[in-house]
């Protein structure tokens, strides 16, 4: 009867894993994200409003028009002027107009990038969420599966305590344990729903929607790291600034040429009336005067301010740029100790797994024959239960680091790969 007990026990402790090609559901659900997540949505509209504002920014000023009565009309020799009616356009000096279009189209695509790297980050968000998914699961799976273990072996205790076969402080002590794990499995549920929300959220979808997760490892992938690579310059936090850079240059040139002269165009019409008194050639003709006018940009104090404010503009987006840079580079280098530190434990909690299931056979035929106590084999089993889980958060904490440098660099490639599966 004892020996059939720890053979119930080890088959419920005994985690059975496959290597997969790959969990489409991830993908689903990224997808989904991208097309519904409120905060993207919201990003791509601040792009679509900075498209807006190119065509204003190459727009001329707006026509004037004037219309004017004489009250007492004015004597001139065709005639008395009745009416006067004038229309003038304003033209900005040369290349005015192509610098703030190019100032405009600069920030929209910079504003885009900001959209490209929201996009990309929201993909690791959901990666990590449904990360932190499968590990909850796991761990309510261990758990349901050692309580049920401490039932089983609970009403053995009894059973034998009936018997006089064993002492009440055995049984006792399991029902110790069994009601701690029951009261982290509750802990655990209370967090998966946390986490469901929380995932749901990403998603902008109903937060009691049911997630997917797998039972196996299929969900593991390996890659390999270039922690050498730190060349950013092509992720799109770093290209974001240099349009805002660029478009402060373009900002520059406009405000210089802003201080040049304007020049303006313009049409004056007289309407004139018809002398009675005489009979004139031309009597009564309306009069057409073409106009040209000239803004004199004498008030030199604002020009020059205003070109100061473009270059430290300039210097501003610059030094972001570079904190940026040094940001992204202390991002990878986290993301590279998060993952050494990963494989580290999934190799160290497999061999102490290894061993603790060795000792855990030792120590139930040891107590077969009565040499060592009851106590010291739940203690060996519930060593066994701690390393399961400290070595799927291993295996979760690595494939946080992969999903990281998937989003810090451009150039990774996250393939998944059944020969190198990290166990």
């Amino acid at each position: 009867m004892r020996y059939s007990i720890i053979i119930v026990i080890i088959s419920f402790l005994s985690l059975q894993s496959s290597a997969q090609e790959g969990y489409p559901e991830l993908q689903k659900y990224i997808e989904f994200a991208i097309e519904n997540n409120p905060n993207l949505k919201a990003m791509d509209l601040k792009y679509q409003q900075a498209l807006e504002r190119v065509p204003q920014a190459k727009a001329l000023p707006d026509p004037t028009f004037s219309a004017g009565i004489f009250i007492q009309p004015i004597e001139t020799r065709v005639g008395a002027q009745k009416a006067k009616l004038s229309i003038s356009q304003m033209f900005p000096w040369f290349g005015t107009l192509n610098a703030k279009e190019q100032q405009a189209s600069l920030q929209a695509h910079a504003v885009y990038l900001k959209y490209l790297d929201a996009k990309s980050a929201l993909e690791m968000k959901v990666t990590n969420a449904w990360l932190d998914l499968i590990l909850t699961d796991r761990k309510i799976h261990f758990t349901q599966k050692r309580v049920e273990i401490l039932g089983v072996l609970e009403k053995q205790s009894l059973s034998r305590y009936e018997s006089n076969q064993t002492d009440m402080v055995n049984v006792l002590y399991i029902q110790m344990l069994k009601e701690e794990l029951i009261s982290k499995l509750e802990l655990f549920k209370d967090k998966r729903e946390t986490q469901l929300v929380a995932f749901n959220q990403l998603l902008n979808r109903d937060q009691k929607t049911g997630v997917i997760t797998p039972s196996d490892d299929s969900f593991l992938i390996s890659s390999a790291i270039n922690m050498n690579d730190t060349n950013f310059s092509n992720h799109n936090r770093i290209n974001s600034w240099n349009k805002l850079v660029e478009s402060a240059q373009y900002a520059e040139k406009a405000s210089k040429l802003n201080g040049l002269p304007k020049l303006g165009l313009g049409l004056d019409y007289a309407i004139l009336s018809k002398r009675s008194d005489m009979d004139l050639a031309d009597n009564g003709q309306d009069a057409i005067m073409p106009m040209i006018s000239v803004s004199i940009p004498i008030f030199r104090k604002k020009y020059k301010a205003a070109i100061k404010v473009t270059q430290l503009r300039q210097v501003q987006f610059e030094e972001e740029k570079q904190a940026e840079l040094n940001q992204l580079v202390l991002e990878k280098q986290k993301a590279f100790e998060l993952y050494k530190s990963g494989l580290r434990d999934t190799e160290l909690y497999q061999n102490l797994l290894i061993k603790a299931k060795q000792s855990y056979e030792i120590l139930s035929s040891s107590y077969e024959s009565s040499t060592k106590r009851y106590e010291e084999v739940l203690n060996m089993q519930q060593k066994i239960w701690i390393y399961e889980q400290k070595q799927i958060e291993a295996q979760i904490k690595v494939q946080k680091s992969l999903a990281q440098f998937k989003y810090l660099d451009a150039n990774q490639s996250l393939e998944k790969s059944n020969s190198q599966k990290v166990k």
